[in-house]
């Protein structure tokens, strides 16, 4: 039940000024507007009292905070974490200067992390060529990325053969001059132009006694949308799987999430047998199925799982029993959305289409019009034509839809199957948001969600953690203070579930410079907790 039917138009886009939307909305009424059409959003539709007993199935309760959880500190004084990985006893850890570490879990300390590998020399210097960016916070060049040390996979052999596999960036990569980071302002339609890129993604294989080689090598168009953590070892397939963003910018400029023969926007399976002996690093970077089939790559050694992805991370895997008794793979993917929404998909089969860039969740993607009173649906053709898209069953909002819960941008989602903490089932999925601004301190979001396994398209109920930041460092008079969410995993048997956060919100400067004015070392790796 729509509690008002007065509708106030907001501009969709206008991400940074919302402090004061709650002073410009009517009690209970959430409202977004697509084009001539207003939505009136599903979150906060349903009045609290009435959404609990309502016989009507489509209706959601909003997001309210409910299971009291502390975060623990297991490793700081660290870069941010960008992947965090369990093998055995140890974490590996992948942070965004190039550093891959390793650090024992019950170990006692937190500073007792070790590096594994060192690329930071290939990796090159965060921010350089990004532009300002004032919409995110970031108005001076250079202070905001999202290249780096991207993510990592062990064999599951790794104890007695090392092999492991990093996805990393290459920041001095680049062409003169590089694509217009700001072409979705300019033009939707035109191609991108592949002699033209921002950087080149780098899949690098290690073993023990073999030096590196060198799996893919792709070229992408723009700095951001690059994946965290979106480097897998699948139980499925026995291989590894990459998951591509859109290749950044906003609102998929050049249409590549769509584009079949591009890799960028796809969950990509690759078939490590049929590389084994060849090694790229010193073949030209590629971006299209058109380019690989050039450099006489055997046909099927890299496929595209599922298309439609605006910045993924990485997958979750879990093996159930139907009906007939069979075995079967339910994934679970995070994805980044654009302005609106943020979302998890569920899924059992293969050759699926997410739906971005026409998409955005279960949302048309929209622009916010100029006079930034309304937004418009920016490809409803593209929509219409792909109505039958497959949706995701975790969707929450971004304060234009949901000004209550203030999220920004999805970071990752993974499986909970323990009982440690009151209140949350097993099987439980948990996501990490990267930052709410309306919280005091500013911190992360951490969800959970009850999942219906028999119906992964039908949007489920999630809410919130209380999260106990005390032992952080952060307490409700910390106002100058931040703790953003930044990757997110559980150990191997999924009873304890990882965190990783940031305590400074201008973290490329953090990262790049060092003396007193600032600090190093502000990323942190932190135990989920029962807080009851």
């Amino acid at each position: 039940m729509i509690l008002q039917k007065k509708h106030l138009i907001l501009p969709l886009a206008a991400l940074s000024n919302f402090s004061d939307i709650k002073s410009r909305l009517r009690p209970h009424l959430r409202t977004c507007c697509l084009g001539m059409l207003v939505l009136a959003c599903p979150f906060v539709s349903v009045a609290q009292d009435n959404c609990q007993t309502t016989k009507n199935k489509a209706s959601l309760c909003p997001i309210t905070t409910d299971i009291k959880v502390a975060l623990k500190p297991v490793a700081t004084g660290i870069d941010l974490v960008t992947d965090i990985n369990v093998v055995g006893d140890y974490f590996y850890i992948c942070t965004q200067p190039g550093l891959l570490l390793r650090k024992k879990i019950d170990s006692g300390s937190q500073t007792d992390a070790e590096v594994v590998l060192d690329l930071r020399k290939e990796v090159g210097t965060l921010g350089k060529n990004v532009p300002a960016l004032s919409g995110l916070g970031y108005p001076v060049p250079g202070t905001y990325d999202e290249r780096g040390l991207l993510g990592f996979a062990a064999d599951p052999d790794f104890s007695h053969n090392g092999r492991y596999w990093v996805w990393y960036s290459n920041i001095n990569e680049y062409t003169t001059p590089e694509p217009n980071f700001f072409q979705w302002l300019i033009s939707t339609s035109t191609p991108w132009n592949q002699n033209q890129y921002d950087h080149i993604d780098h899949l690098v294989e290690y073993q023990n006694g073999s030096p590196p080689r060198t799996l893919l090598k792709v070229k992408r168009a723009y700095f951001n949308h690059t994946g965290y953590a979106s480097v897998v070892w699948s139980p499925e397939h026995k291989t590894l799987l990459l998951g591509l963003g859109d290749s950044g910018s906003e609102n998929d400029p050049n249409a590549l999430a769509q584009d079949d023969d591009q890799l960028a926007g796809k969950l990509i399976k690759i078939n490590l047998n049929q590389l084994n002996g060849l090694d790229f690093s010193g073949t030209p970077a590629v971006a299209t199925y058109s380019d690989l089939k050039k450099l006489n790559i055997p046909l099927g050694t890299f496929s595209t799982l599922i298309k439609g992805l605006r910045n993924p991370s990485k997958v979750t895997f879990e093996q159930i029993t139907d009906q007939e008794d069979h075995n079967q793979w339910i994934k679970y993917l995070g994805n980044t959305g654009q302005d609106t929404l943020e979302f998890v998909h569920g899924f059992k089969e293969y050759g699926l289409n997410f739906g971005w860039r026409a998409w955005e969740g279960i949302f048309p993607d929209s622009f916010a019009n100029s006079d930034e009173t309304n937004s418009t649906i920016a490809y409803p053709h593209e929509a219409l034509l792909l109505a039958n898209f497959y949706r995701p069953f975790l969707v929450y909002g971004h304060s234009s839809v949901d000004p209550d819960l203030g999220a920004n941008a999805n970071v990752g989602a993974t499986l909970y199957k323990g009982d440690s903490i009151k209140d949350l089932k097993s099987g439980s999925l948990i996501s990490t948001d990267y930052l709410d601004f309306n919280m005091t301190p500013k911190q992360g979001i951490l969800l959970h969600t009850t999942v219906d396994r028999s119906n992964l398209q039908k949007v489920q109920q999630s809410n919130r953690f209380e999260l106990n930041l005390n032992a952080v460092g952060l307490t409700i008079a910390s106002t100058n203070n931040v703790l953003f969410f930044t990757a997110i995993n559980t150990s191997n048997n999924n009873k304890r579930i990882f965190i990783g956060g940031y305590k400074s919100f201008q973290y490329i400067i953090n990262q790049n410079k060092s003396g007193t004015n600032f600090p190093i070392g502000l990323g942190g790796i932190y135990e989920v907790v029962d807080d009851n």
